[in-house]
């Protein structure tokens, strides 16, 4: 579990650095067309409504988030059932975008799901007492 914490956590800091990198490149502007591909007409509806208008605020609220959620998965182990629920939610939100991003949510969900999985039957699996035989 402890690999798949790290390469997580760094998955989601190259995110923010990813993010950081091309607004300050290319200007927030160039997330204006993030939904244009996607397959849900609501999706795109509510992206040009509600996050082309903020646009800035968005890309440094998820800025924060990416990489709050990476030093969350590598420095607290503590916290680590929330870490990979927050992932899954995410990856959920982003999978509507497009084809291509749903397909590598989709696998990204089901190791999250699973390493959840794992860590909540540890946690029950510690919890039982053991018996002298």
């Amino acid at each position: 579990m402890s690999a798949a914490r790290i390469t997580f956590g760094i998955i989601f800091l190259l995110g923010a650095v990813l993010n950081i990198t091309v607004t300050a490149i290319f200007g927030p502007e160039i997330y204006r067309d993030f939904a244009d591909l996607s397959f849900w007409p609501w999706y795109y509806n509510a992206w040009q409504a509600v996050a082309v208008p903020r646009m800035l605020l968005i890309i440094v609220l998820l800025i924060i988030f990416e990489i709050c959620l990476g030093l969350l998965f590598i420095l607290n182990r503590k916290y680590i059932k929330a870490a990979l629920v927050l992932a899954i939610l995410f990856c959920l939100g982003t999978a509507p975008v497009m084809v291509s991003a749903a397909c590598i949510d989709a696998v990204l969900v089901l190791i999250l799901s699973y390493l959840l999985w794992k860590e909540l039957h540890a946690v029950t699996a510690e919890s039982i007492p053991r018996t002298a035989e």
